[in-house]
């Protein structure tokens, strides 16, 4: 009687104490226990891994974060609690990897001080609490788990302590709980910081660098904890996700923020800054976070926000996104395959590139092509990286490929045969050839959400498209300003035979007649221009400036996909199904018409009045033709 009145006294001030973390802290009360769990064993506690130590390092947070996995009755029994010092030591691991081959040198450590973590290898009191024998029964196990996951260490009558209120509040904002812009300036944090008159400043290159790295590291994560009995120690899974030095693609992004600092300070009227660098002067490897550059990189926290919430907005969850999966990924029940992620969290992932079996074809060399033309190290592309941090569409988790010039030909007909019907989201992608003293070589398209479900001389779409330029120019991202609203045209001359006069082909943006972005139908008049009144101004060809007015590319190469989730995708790719069988109908009964009037016509005579009347317009002209005089 005793011991359950102490238990039910333990848990009512438990519960208390948890309900007042939830009024400072946006964090459900189960996440506010296992943090404070965490946080106690941390300071207490010996790894419960052979090789583990007692420090506050990312990988034991990691493990400790593991072991917890929610304990309860339903869940306690030996093989549970052994599967989760299996899943410890898996995630021990990656990290391990993570930190050798994919973070820059520090990283770790800086994502561990943006947590208010600062507790090392101190003396603290420990708690050595043997784990329970495998004959143990689950009574006795979860007995052992009610002592052993008790949080009461943090109930104090002085209130919480500072110590742990710097933690819940690290987690709260670098697991992205605080909105985007606390994250972006967590990510801020994490490069090299400079002190200018008071002012937060970073190296651009350093802190694009952390972005991307934070994304491929999640994509590793994601690929271990999805696989079917993790990676053993041996796996060299690890090496196609070692980031490239793809320098235009880094640099491109860096580029743009430069360029968009520079032009904030012409604003309010500052000095002393230079124009972005030439591209290639940007350097990095994974076990260095060292940059070389000419020119000042340098930005202030208030120039990174401005451009990261209107340039590339999901970059605020590179970090948000890679602490959820490596906290709660390794323990989660991977049901369907299909990992969750909280409300109010929302991913930055890698897009996985897929393509439809039946549209592998072979190449002149007999080999299958690629998935992308443009994306050929799908884990680690940097291009790929920035498209997906504009839009929480494009980083959603999936492109898959409709259409490849590479694959099936340099064609606007069947790139239009790709796309009309498609029931989702798309994104074009264009590689334009160099065109000597006009314009160079350069990736650019357009995004947009609404589906190309018409043929029509008229633009439809909504607000939700944009027009993008990437590298090797600095990178352009050209959303709606709200003057027009011409955000997608589709007009094949099939359609409109000509007589609308009307551009032929695929369009973005402009006028019907002149497109801002227009793919022409035959490929040979297509156009890019820098300013229209839907879009908001800025260069899609590459090396122009505002004296060169030429705006007409020729084609390398382009590629369509299907862009979002892969139930968005599934039901896109459906959609597009069921518009060509009506297609096909529509045909066939086209066709059933037309030979019904043509038997019509037969029956009555019809037919042949019409096809023999020019015998009778032909007779009595000068070279004429008189069939009955024949034979």
């Amino acid at each position: 009687m005793g011991v359950s009145s102490s238990t039910n006294n333990g848990k009512a001030a438990e519960q208390a104490f948890i309900r007042s973390l939830g009024d400072r802290y946006p964090l459900g009360d189960a996440e506010l226990r296992k943090w404070c769990w965490c946080y106690t064993a941390l300071r207490h506690r010996s790894s419960p891994l052979s090789s583990g130590s007692r420090s506050a390092d990312l990988s034991a947070l990691a493990v400790w974060s593991v072991i917890y996995n929610n304990p309860g009755q339903l869940t306690s029994n030996y093989n549970a609690l052994k599967e989760r010092i299996e899943s410890a030591g898996k995630v021990s691991r990656t990290l391990s990897i993570i930190e050798e081959h994919i973070f820059p040198n520090g990283l770790c450590a800086r994502i561990v001080g943006g947590l208010g973590l600062s507790v090392n290898n101190q003396k603290l009191p420990q708690q050595p609490t043997p784990f329970p024998k495998p004959t143990a029964t689950n009574e006795e196990i979860y007995a052992w788990e009610y002592s052993y996951y008790a949080i009461n260490s943090c109930i104090s009558p002085e209130g919480i302590s500072f110590e742990l209120q710097d933690f819940l509040e690290g987690i709260s904002s670098s697991c992205g709980r605080r909105g985007s812009r606390s994250s972006l300036s967590k990510l801020f944090n994490l490069a090299s910081l400079s002190n200018d008159q008071g002012r937060k400043a970073a190296d651009a290159s350093e802190l694009i660098d952390i972005a991307y790295r934070l994304t491929v590291a999640t994509s590793y994560l994601l690929h271990v904890a999805k696989a079917k009995g993790g990676t053993d120690s041996n796996s060299e899974d690890w090496k196609s996700f070692v980031p490239s030095n793809d320098a235009n693609g880094i640099q491109s992004m860096v580029n743009s923020l430069l360029n968009a600092a520079k032009r904030q300070r012409e604003r309010s009227g500052s000095f002393g800054y230079s124009s972005y660098p030439a591209a290639g002067q940007y350097t990095t490897n994974s076990s260095s976070s060292n940059t070389t550059h000419n020119g000042n990189n340098t930005v202030y926290i208030e120039e990174f926000l401005e451009w990261a919430e209107t340039t590339v907005p999901m970059m605020a969850s590179s970090l948000s996104t890679f602490l959820h999966v490596l906290f709660n990924f390794f323990c989660q029940k991977n049901e369907g395959n299909t990992h969750r992620f909280p409300p109010g969290v929302t991913p930055l992932l890698m897009p996985a590139l897929s393509i439809d079996q039946t549209d592998k074809k072979p190449t002149s060399s007999g080999s299958v092509s690629p998935l992308s033309y443009f994306f050929t190290e799908a884990n680690t592309s940097a291009d790929l990286f920035a498209l997906a941090s504009t839009s929480i569409t494009l980083a959603s988790g999936r492109f898959h490929r409709l259409f490849s010039s590479e694959a099936d030909g340099l064609s606007c007909n069947r790139l239009m045969n790709g796309l009309i019907g498609y029931g989702g989201p798309t994104l074009i992608i264009i590689r334009s050839k160099d065109i000597k003293g006009k314009c160079g070589a350069g990736m650019f398209g357009a995004f947009t959400y609404s589906p190309w479900d018409q043929e029509s001389g008229d633009f439809y779409g909504n607000s939700d498209s944009f027009l993008f330029r990437l590298g090797p120019d600095p990178m352009g991202v050209y959303r709606p300003k709200g003057e027009k609203s011409n955000f997608m045209f589709f007009n094949p001359e099939a359609r409109s035979k000509g007589y609308d006069q009307l551009a032929w082909g695929i369009g973005f943006g402009g006028t019907a007649q002149e497109p801002r972005l227009y793919i022409d139908e035959i490929l040979d008049g297509s156009t890019a221009k820098d300013k229209d009144l839907t879009f908001e101004n800025g260069p899609l060809l590459s090396n122009k400036d505002e004296s060169n007015s030429y705006c007409g590319f020729e084609v390398e190469a382009i590629e369509a996909f299907g862009v979002g989730s892969s139930q968005v995708i599934e039901d896109a790719m459906n959609a597009r199904v069921e518009h060509r069988k009506e297609a096909q109908k529509r045909i066939r009964n086209a066709m059933k018409g037309a030979k019904a009037a043509f038997l019509e016509d037969m029956q009555s005579g019809l037919v042949g009045a019409k096809v023999f009347k020019h015998r009778d317009e032909m007779r009595g002209r000068d070279g004429g033709c008189d069939m009955e005089k024949e034979g």
